[in-house]
């Protein structure tokens, strides 16, 4: 194989069009692009034409008879169990876009093709790469915070209802807020936490839009997680875009970490602490001065999607396990279906792999 990895790309609108090609284009180094394909043909060459790809299609098997490496799968979530299994049996490495698939038994699925086809498949957890989430991990997991106590993640933004989406319509995207954003969530806090939910609480329910199929636009989860920390993920259809914050919290038995504007799309943010590395006898005034023991982070992010085709792509050329794994996608799927079952039988549902 040679130190540049093709790759080609299912799914060529939406979040391709959006972000991970024009970082793609801009930031990756190791990689080339070579094929785009879509449903609709009128897409796929207006994207290519765009970004100087040679190479254009409306169809999977076109695509997929290319001399490529890798593919990128970023359809909506009721294809990527067929277009995994295509792929991998024609042995091409991938990188799926979340959520990997509406069930475990899709996910199994995807997992035995790949197997077979000894190819690597990496999941699309982009969030991961925003440059103070590392940090937040990086301090968690030194002890910095000290034993953890809570954490929150919330993800929200204004989706009314639009013709033909189909993060609207529960037979394509399986449900709303939750599936949508709130994997990114749960996701982030076991990552940074370095620890797994094992419990789960969750409402949902369409409280503003009205969209033609039972997606629900509000999402409250409680967690608890397998070091006993609890952790709250927050996930709206319907709160307006500049109203969101995007928050990640953090608490610990030494101190917090507040970020604003990390969770999402882009690779930027802020993120401060408040650490109290001794400890104190009770302070019955409950003096909240935090000026002294603050201190605000400026770090310098790069782009999310072009990080995860880097970091891909040198896997492939290097033989070595992505950063996040199928297996990582399936517990995924378990996590978001223990807090659907939550909301419909209103009790707290242990996490079943």
């Amino acid at each position: 194989m040679s130190d540049t990895i093709k790759w080609g790309v299912i799914g060529c609108g939406g979040i391709a069009a959006r972000r991970t090609i024009p970082e793609f284009k801009q930031r990756v180094s190791n990689a080339e692009l070579v094929s785009v394909m879509d449903a609709d043909p009128a897409r796929a060459e207006a994207v290519a034409r765009q970004f100087g790809i040679p190479h254009w299609c409306a169809s999977e098997k076109e695509l997929l008879r290319q001399p490529l490496d890798a593919v990128y799968i970023a359809t909506p979530l009721n294809h990527h169990c067929r277009q995994v299994i295509a792929a991998a049996r024609a042995g091409k490495h991938i990188l799926c876009e979340k959520p990997m698939a509406g069930t475990l038994r899709e996910a199994d699925r995807m997992d035995a093709a790949c197997r077979d086809a000894g190819i690597r498949f990496m999941m699309g957890f982009c969030m991961r790469n925003n440059v103070y989430h590392k940090k937040a991990r990086e301090l968690v997991q030194s002890g910095a915070l000290g034993r953890m106590v809570m954490g929150r993640a919330e993800l929200t933004c204004w989706y009314p209802p639009i013709p033909g989406a189909w993060r609207q319509d529960i037979a394509l995207g399986r449900g709303g807020a939750l599936i949508d954003m709130g994997n990114h969530c749960l996701d982030i806090l076991e990552w940074i936490l370095g620890s797994r939910i094992t419990e789960v609480a969750g409402f949902q329910d369409q409280l503003v839009h009205a969209y033609a199929t039972p997606v629900e636009d509000t999402a409250t989860t409680l967690v608890r997680f397998d070091n006993g920390a609890h952790g709250i993920v927050d996930n709206y259809f319907n709160v307006p875009d500049a109203a969101a914050r995007n928050s990640l919290e953090l608490y610990g038995t030494k101190g917090a970490l507040i970020g604003q504007g990390t969770i999402g799309q882009d690779p930027t943010g802020n993120l401060y602490s408040i650490l109290q590395p001794e400890e104190t006898g009770y302070n019955a005034a409950q003096v909240r001065d935090v000026a002294p023991q603050r201190q605000d982070y400026r770090l310098e992010g790069i782009g999310l999607y072009g990080q995860m085709i880097d970091t891909f792509s040198r896997c492939i050329r290097e033989g070595t396990e992505p950063p996040v794994t199928l297996a990582d996608g399936r517990h995924s799927i378990a996590l978001v279906q223990a807090v659907y079952q939550s909301g419909r039988k209103r009790k707290t549902i242990s996490v079943r792999e």
